[in-house]
């Protein structure tokens, strides 16, 4: 498949989870499992369903938060990574700050990324080659070179607690930048930062799912010469497991 099929493929995929998503929204959530700082919800897994049921049509894998891998990867193979509801908590308490995030990777290279906020009927696109898009028109980062002058994304970890002292050490991080935001979903925070509405995203501990559809659309949009991990590494060599991940659009 030639890749504006696969992107069309995908838009359609996440069209129809989103109006799933969107009649779920507006009614009471069903709780599959929850612990202290998780949820998971029926509508991750109705979402993720409709969307396998699109994706599975193409030659390529599946990577899934919901379902991990659809069949056997192996190492060159082009795979589908997919976030079915990035934000269900916010989800389930009706914040409407939430997106489904899907993106065609080769290796450890995106060729594709789509961040669809259904509540907003704000539709990311990124493809090689053709930029970022947002409901159809050209979007670039901001490009802004200081973080005194720079708006900041973020999020706490949910796997693990912090210590008091890198806790502290995270908040002089954060204090570098004008303000931050704590949205509740990463995928939109890229998206945000893909169109220049912020200019930053630090997050710790993240998984492929959450930002591969969105490191997609900051790629293409102008921003893949500087993202990394947060200890500087080049994010292509950490970026199939979880990991530190500061997201910058200078």
């Amino acid at each position: 498949m030639d890749l504006q099929e696969c992107l069309e493929l995908g838009v359609l995929a996440v069209e129809r989870a989103g109006l799933i998503l969107s009649e779920m929204f507006r009614n009471e959530c069903r709780i599959l499992s929850e612990n202290e700082r998780d949820i998971k919800l029926d509508a991750d897994k109705e979402a993720e369903e409709s969307i396998l049921d699109v994706l599975v049509s193409t030659p390529y894998p599946i990577l899934s938060e919901e379902s991990g891998w659809s069949k056997e990867y192996e190492v060159g193979d082009r795979y589908w990574v997919v976030d079915p509801l990035d934000g269900s908590l916010n989800f389930s308490r009706k914040i409407p700050l939430c997106a489904v995030s899907i993106a065609l990777w080769e290796e450890d290279e995106p060729l594709l990324g789509i961040v669809f906020d259904f509540i907003r009927q704000e539709l990311f696109t990124g493809l090689v080659s053709e930029g970022t898009k947002l409901n159809g028109k050209n979007v670039r980062v901001s490009g802004k070179q200081k973080s005194s002058d720079s708006i900041v994304a973020t999020g706490l970890p949910v796997l693990r607690p912090y210590s008091n002292e890198e806790f502290f050490e995270y908040v002089l991080q954060l204090r570098r930048f004008k303000r931050c935001r704590f949205l509740g979903s990463s995928a939109l925070a890229l998206a945000y930062l893909a169109c220049g509405r912020i200019d930053a995203f630090i997050q710790d501990e993240v998984m492929l799912w959450d930002i591969a559809g969105g490191v997609a659309l900051i790629k293409f949009a102008g921003g893949e010469n500087i993202i990394t991990s947060i200890e500087g590494i080049p994010w292509a060599r950490k970026i199939r497991s979880a990991c530190s991940s500061a997201l910058w659009s200078k």
